[in-house]
């Protein structure tokens, strides 16, 4: 259908006048709104002055009409009012009833009463103009027609299948392109689009990736989702919430996919990729970007992701109200950089609102799990993925390799309990090469002396440095005596740890570029030759010693 090729014609109704003015009277040549000569104007529209209201024919409606003049016939029309004022004027009710008219596009929001169903629902909510997206911003921005519609009317000029493995990228406001992927059924197939707050979009009530599970032969009346009444074209929310299907709103911020690493949709994720009779669509979508003008997701079948897991059977009883608790380890061998976590935790206790328990990473940077909350529930045991503990993404970009640990702190009087086992999974970016050397001097450290100590790690391999990390362990009595420096070959030196930490016992720490920037100043140094870490202590009194550290260079 070739919508360019249409004349509206329209017509003013002053007031609430129940007459028109005849169109002889106007002089309208009613035939230049006969766009294919057929003998029937193309479009009719009628406008009054006055807010919508819903008595006899004043409803915004779509319907037909049959008169005729001078051999000209009028067929569908549409009726909008125009409001009492300027500020009243908006385009979005009339560019929805114009959407029946003109290419006589279906509703794709709920009546409650066609088709066999009684209940309500929201249909396509604010994402479509045929749906309720007319309405935003009060009428002047409404939403474009989705890509169901586009495609069903054929206004995509270019359609992009999704049934091959590889990255692709999905643009902002490229109404002519239809992105598509296909099922075993020739009516069923899954659309996505870019639906960044921009442009047409900008009053939606989310960001980001679109994907729309189609069914020609669906009905929007069907808010039930079995195999044989559903949607005609549904949105996946990306929450999995269905608000849009049990009629709770009309969108919110949690339908749209914004970015996320690792798979987002499958036939195992919620919501899923599934087809309507239940069975494998083959649709996998993974790695999308943030929203933007162009969003780049990853489809079909991808290499398994870098993955390493570890388990720790801590069986550690938790002292009653005690701020020090119990730590528990996971000693992670592999190098690269967190993309996604994901921690189990198997507690005893009788009463887990006096608990907090917080994952460490070996950099130091900790996160909160769980933090007293659960009241007099009894026993913890609990799965912590992105999705459920968004502060989980806080730790991605960590160095992975080194000591994990697992906090457990009882705050409160009476109840007691145990640790009795917790695991790790992680998914990871590989980091290039890598090389790593460890050296156990066990070097007495001199009270009060600027000289300090020093020790040296030679480094054979050649290349210049991406990353790096310093892993010390030193003994000491007053650890805000110390301040420790690490050096590169080239003379270049940083300064990991300047007087801090007041009276605490002992320094134990990974020092990464996530915890101490400074260390971003090695980034391009020459890597083969002595790396030497001095350790010096610049007050009296307390003494120490240095009994190890190793280095880990990414190049």
């Amino acid at each position: 259908m070739n919508h360019k090729a249409y004349s509206p014609f329209f017509l003013g109704v002053y007031y609430g006048c129940s007459t028109l003015l005849g169109i002889n009277e106007l002089g309208v040549d009613l035939s230049q709104f006969d766009a294919h000569g057929e003998g029937v104007v193309d479009a009719l529209s009628f406008m009054y002055a006055g807010r919508t209201v819903y008595e006899g024919n004043l409803w915004p409606h779509n319907s037909t009409l049959r008169l005729s003049y001078n051999g000209v016939k009028v067929n569908f029309y549409t009726i909008q009012s125009l409001g009492r004022q300027r500020v009243d004027l908006s385009i979005g009710t009339f560019c929805h009833e114009s959407g029946h008219l003109l290419c006589r596009l279906p509703d794709l929001y709920d009546y409650g009463r066609r088709d066999g169903d009684f209940e309500k629902s929201s249909g396509m909510g604010d994402y479509c103009l045929m749906s309720a997206g007319n309405h935003l911003n009060r009428g002047r921005t409404p939403a474009p027609i989705c890509g169901y519609l586009r495609d069903l009317v054929g206004w995509c000029d270019r359609e992009i299948r999704l049934n091959g493995s590889r990255v692709y990228e999905v643009k902002h406001g490229n109404y002519g392109a239809l992105m598509k992927y296909e099922t075993h059924q020739a009516n069923e197939y899954f659309i996505v689009e870019n639906r960044t707050k921009r442009g047409l979009d900008a009053y939606l009530p989310a960001s980001g990736l679109a994907v729309y599970h189609c069914d020609t032969l669906g009905s929007n009346e069907w808010q039930g989702g079995t195999p044989d009444r559903h949607y005609q074209c549904g949105l996946l929310q990306a929450d999995g919430h269905l608000d849009l299907e049990n009629n709770r709103n009309r969108g919110d911020q949690g339908d749209l996919f914004e970015r996320r690493d690792g798979v987002a949709l499958s036939y195992t994720t919620t919501p899923s990729t599934r087809a309507w009779d239940g069975s494998d669509s083959g649709l996998t979508i993974s790695d999308i970007s943030a929203a933007g003008e162009v969003i780049r997701i990853a489809v079909g079948s991808l290499p398994p992701p870098n993955l390493v897991k570890g388990e720790a059977t801590a069986d550690l009883l938790i002292p009653d109200n005690k701020s020090e608790g119990v730590s528990s380890a996971i000693a992670i061998g592999q190098v690269g950089k967190v993309k996604m976590l994901k921690v189990e935790v198997d507690i005893t206790h009788t009463y887990i609102g006096d608990l907090q328990v917080e994952l460490q990473a070996p950099s130091g940077k900790r996160v909160m799990l769980h933090n007293r909350s659960g009241r007099a529930n009894r026993d913890l045991k609990e799965t912590y993925r992105i999705d459920t503990t968004p502060d989980l993404a806080n730790l991605n970009g960590e160095p992975i390799n080194g000591d994990w640990r697992l906090n457990v702190r009882d705050l409160a009087s009476r109840d007691i309990g145990r640790l009795n086992r917790w695991t790790l999974e992680i998914v990871y970016e590989a980091m290039g090469k890598v090389v790593r050397q460890e050296v156990t001097p066990n070097l007495a450290i001199p009270d009060n002396n600027p000289a300090g100590v020093s020790s040296s790690i030679a480094i054979s391999k050649s290349g210049t440095a991406k990353e790096i990390t310093v892993e010390v362990a030193i003994e000491h009595t007053y650890i805000g005596d110390l301040l420790i420096e690490i050096t590169a070959p080239s003379g270049q030196s940083v300064t990991l740890h300047n007087l801090t930490g007041g009276s605490q016992d002992n320094l134990r720490m990974t020092y990464a570029p996530s915890s101490t920037p400074a260390l971003e100043a090695m980034v391009g140094q020459p890597i083969q030759g002595d790396w030497s870490l001095r350790v010096k202590d610049l007050q009296r009194l307390d003494t120490g010693r240095l009994e190890k550290w190793a280095l880990q260079l990414r190049y």
